[in-house]
């Protein structure tokens, strides 16, 4: 979907923009081979919006991003709500030493991982240091062509504690800082530090080089971002135990009554292939709308399709679909000999949705006049029957 407006430019334009650049220098970053499409059922009904190949469900892209991040933001504001967070800070460190080669990426980030592990463990056994939330951000500086590791997080230290802490980090680590006031908004630092882990539009004019190592970076699983301490438990006993069984207990439900009520007879692919109603934002809007896949047509085996003759005899292509042994391959024969058209026909599909939904209308505005005409008829035959 094109912007609305090039004040405002939605994460999904910058995703797959980075998405393409990932994808022309040789990086898998799409989930299907196959291209996407909306079919609008508000608002402008059956409209198309091509959405292309779909990317992979990546942190890197910034429209996946703001759908795992704002639930944790939503639980940080909660969580802050709950507990007073006056001895909470915000601090910032960066890596020891030099900053990392494009190449090294994964080398240093898992040295920059060890490092603060350690380091965060010796302040909770020392100084009573209580990490809520860090998130790593890897950028990388153009002037030098290096990426500048660095990491943000939320931690709780008693006003004793904190200056001890404070030279610790100090010694350990490069970059230091250190803030000596508690933070004030924390739904704003919690989207900082989530929203600047990848800036799709900034990484868009990064080298190749780096775009390859920043994409081998989430192929490693690194978590950029993690919870801890009272943070950490708060959001676990959100998932209470009961409420995962009833979800595991629901899902195998829906699974087996799937399974039970499951089409066993072999259906032949005459469209593209529907996946799920949705609601999309559109226009500034919510809206419903139809995700359809677009399906490759098939290869079907080219048979000869002579008439059939005046005296009833059956053609070798009609003689070879009724004695086929396969019956897939049988019915893929029929269909040629039929002269059916398989190929994936998204008008024809468009179609088909608008003027099925254009006769649900139709006749809900008919039962409406019906259910109305009814109303007058009682209503006269009462006044008739009590005059």
């Amino acid at each position: 979907m094109t912007p609305h407006s090039t004040d405002t430019v939605s994460p999904t334009h910058y995703a797959k923009a980075l998405g393409r650049r990932l994808d022309a220098i040789g990086m898998d970053v799409h989930a299907s081979e196959n291209e996407r499409y909306l079919v609008l059922l508000q608002d402008s009904p059956g409209e198309i919006i091509d959405l292309g190949r779909p990317l992979r469900g990546s942190r890197i892209f910034g429209h996946e991003a703001v759908r795992r991040n704002i639930p944790i933001v939503k639980d940080f504001t909660e969580f802050a709500a709950e507990h007073e967070l006056k001895n909470c800070m915000f601090w910032g460190i960066g890596l020891t030493g030099a900053k990392a080669v494009a190449g090294d990426l994964v080398t240093a980030m898992k040295a920059f991982n060890a490092r603060i592990n350690v380091e965060f463990s010796e302040l909770r056994k020392k100084h009573s240091f209580e990490m809520l939330l860090i998130a790593i951000h890897p950028r990388f500086d153009m002037a030098t062509g290096l990426f500048d590791i660095h990491a943000h997080f939320i931690c709780r230290v008693p006003p004793e504690h904190r200056e001890a802490a404070h030279r610790r980090l100090m010694s350990k680590f490069s970059k230091i800082d250190l803030n000596t006031n508690p933070i004030r908004n924390p739904a704003a630092v919690a989207t900082y530090m989530l929203w600047g882990i990848w800036r799709n539009e900034v990484m868009l004019s990064w080298p190749d080089n780096a775009l390859k190592a920043a994409w081998s970076l989430t192929q490693q699983r690194f978590r950029l971002f993690r919870t801890g301490g009272a943070f950490a438990k708060s959001r676990a006993r959100g998932r209470s135990a009961p409420e995962k069984l009833a979800k595991a207990i629901d899902k195998a439900k829906v699974e087996k009554n799937r399974r039970e009520t499951a089409d066993k007879r072999t259906s032949l692919q005459t469209g593209d292939r529907l996946l799920s109603k949705v609601m999309v934002r559109y226009g500034g809007q919510k809206v419903a709308a139809l995700l359809y896949e677009v399906v490759t047509p098939q290869k079907h085996q080219i048979v000869e399709t002579s008439s059939l003759k005046a005296d009833g005899v059956y053609t070798s292509a009609t003689i070879r679909v009724t004695q086929e042994s396969n019956p897939e391959t049988a019915q893929n024969d029929l269909a040629v000999v039929c002269g059916q058209n398989l190929s994936s026909r998204r008008t024809d599909q468009i179609y088909r949705c608008f003027i099925s939904r254009s006769i649900s209308l139709l006749k809900s505005k008919f039962d409406q006049y019906i259910h109305t005409g009814k109303r007058l008829i009682r209503s006269w035959a009462q006044q008739l029957f009590r005059s």
